[in-house]
C-alpha cells in the first residue's frame, strides 16, 4: 500500500513536471489573436520562464518577449495594470531569446527589438511632455541601448539629444553633458547643441568652458546663422565685457544684419569712439523694430548729456561773452531737441525708468512745457 502510494505520488509529480514545461504552448495559444488572454498568457509564461524544463529556452523568452510587448501596446484596461512596465521585460525578455537562439529560430528577435527601441523613444517624449524628465531620461536611455546591442548596431541620434535635454531638465548636469558631446560627436542638432552643452557649463560655473564650446561651434558651423555669436556677445556684455563682445558683432551682423539687437549692441560697442557709427547702429535698431526701448533711450541719452556739457561750458563763460554765452545755450537746447523725441518715444514704451523720467523733466522744464511736466512729475511722484 506504502509502495503504491509513492509510486501515485511520482506519477503526479510526473503530470504536474508535464503540466508547468507545457506552459510555454499554454501562453502561445493565449497569445492568439482569436482569444487573446493576455492575463493568462502572462501567468503561463512567467511559470515557464522559472520552471527548470523551460527557463533555459529561447522560445520560452522569446514568446515572455511577445507577452509583455503585447501587454505594453494594450489598451484594455484588464491587462493595463498587470505589470508596472512591460515594455522594459519585453525588452529584456527578446534579449534573453537572443542569447539563447544558438540555431537561430527567431531572427525576427531583432526587428522585435528595434519596435521596442521605438517604443521606449515615444515612452521617453511622452514622458517629457508630463515633465518626468527623470523618467524621460531613463526611456532615452534604454532605446540607446538597444541601439548598441551588437546586432543591432543602429545609432539614434535624435535619443542622444533628447537624453541630454531630459537629464539638462532634470539637474543631471553631467549625464547631460554626457549626451551633449555624443550629439556634437554625431553632428546632430548642428551649432545648436554647442549653446545647450555651453549653458549646462554656465549653470555648473564653469564659464571658461562655456566660452569653449561656444568657439567650437563656431569653427564647426561658421556658415551657420548668427545663434552662437549672439551667445557669446549676451554672456560678455551680462558680465560687462564690452570689448570682448565687440569682436563677435560684426560677423554677427554679417550673418543676421536684420537683427535689430544686434545693431544695438553694435552701436552700444561704439560709444565713446565713433558717434557717427552710434547714431547709425541705433537707428538701424530702431528702423527694423520700432518696439525696442534701448535704441530710443541711448540716443537720447548720447544728445541730452551733450546737452549738459554744453551747458556746463556756458556756466564757464566769463558774464561779458554774451554772444558766445548765447550760442553754448542754444546748442544746448539744440541737443535737448534732438533728445526729446527719442526720450518721449522710450517713455511710451517703459514709463518705469527713474533716470528717463528725471531726464524729460528737465527738458520740459527748460522749454517751459506745462502740461508735460505735469505728467511727467506725477508719474515721479507715483514711483516714490
Amino acid at each position: 500500500m506504502k509502495r503504491l502510494l509513492v509510486v501515485l505520488c511520482l506519477f503526479l509529480a510526473g503530470v504536474l513536471v508535464m503540466g508547468q514545461s507545457n506552459k510555454v504552448q499554454s501562453a502561445i495559444n493565449y497569445l492568439k489573436p482569436a482569444y487573446n488572454e493576455l492575463d493568462k498568457a502572462k501567468v503561463a509564461i512567467d511559470l515557464a520562464t522559472i520552471h527548470p524544463k523551460t527557463q533555459g529556452k529561447a522560445k520560452t523568452w522569446y514568446y515572455r518577449g511577445e507577452c509583455y510587448y503585447k501587454l505594453f501596446l494594450s489598451n484594455d484596461k484588464a491587462f493595463k495594470d498587470l505589470h508596472a512596465d512591460p515594455l522594459n521585460e519585453a525588452y529584456h525578455a527578446f534579449v534573453k531569446a537572443k542569447e539563447l537562439d544558438e540555431r537561430k529560430t527567431y531572427p525576427e528577435i531583432d526587428y522585435k527589438l528595434i519596435m521596442i527601441g521605438t517604443a521606449f523613444f515615444n515612452k521617453g517624449s511622452m514622458e517629457y511632455d508630463e515633465k518626468a524628465f527623470k523618467k524621460s531620461l531613463q526611456s532615452f536611455e534604454t532605446a540607446i541601448d538597444i541601439g548598441r546591442l551588437p546586432y543591432i548596431n543602429q545609432v539614434d541620434t535624435p535619443a542622444f539629444f533628447n537624453a541630454a535635454i531630459a537629464a539638462d531638465l532634470a539637474g543631471l548636469y553631467d549625464v547631460a553633458l554626457r549626451y551633449y558631446d555624443k550629439s556634437i560627436e554625431y553632428k546632430y542638432m548642428g551649432s545648436e547643441v554647442y549653446h545647450y552643452a555651453a549653458t549646462v557649463k554656465l549653470n555648473t560655473g564653469d564659464t571658461l568652458a562655456a566660452i569653449k564650446y561656444y568657439e567650437d561651434g563656431i569653427e564647426a558651423y561658421p556658415e551657420d546663422n548668427a545663434y552662437l555669436y549672439i551667445q557669446l556677445i549676451n554672456h560678455y556684455l551680462g558680465n560687462k565685457e564690452l570689448e570682448k563682445a565687440a569682436k563677435y558683432i560684426g560677423p554677427a551682423l554679417e550673418k543676421d544684419s536684420l537683427n535689430a539687437s544686434l545693431w544695438s549692441v553694435y552701436a552700444q560697442a561704439n560709444e565713446g569712439k565713433n558717434e557717427a557709427e552710434v547714431i547709425a547702429g541705433y537707428s538701424r535698431a530702431i528702423e527694423l523694430d520700432s518696439t525696442l526701448f534701448d535704441p530710443y533711450y541711448s540716443l537720447g541719452i548720447m544728445y541730452f548729456n551733450h546737452g549738459v556739457d554744453a551747458n556746463k561750458e556756458a556756466m564757464s563763460i566769463p558774464l561779458n561773452e554774451q554772444e558766445a554765452y548765447d550760442a553754448v545755450l542754444k546748442k544746448r537746447d539744440d541737443y535737448f531737441n534732438q533728445a526729446l523725441p527719442y526720450f518721449e518715444k522710450a517713455n511710451e514704451i517703459d514709463q518705469t525708468n527713474g533716470e528717463l523720467l528725471t531726464a524729460l523733466k528737465e527738458i520740459y522744464y527748460r522749454f517751459n512745457m506745462k502740461e508735460k511736466l505735469e505728467v511727467i512729475t506725477k508719474l515721479i511722484e507715483d514711483r516714490k
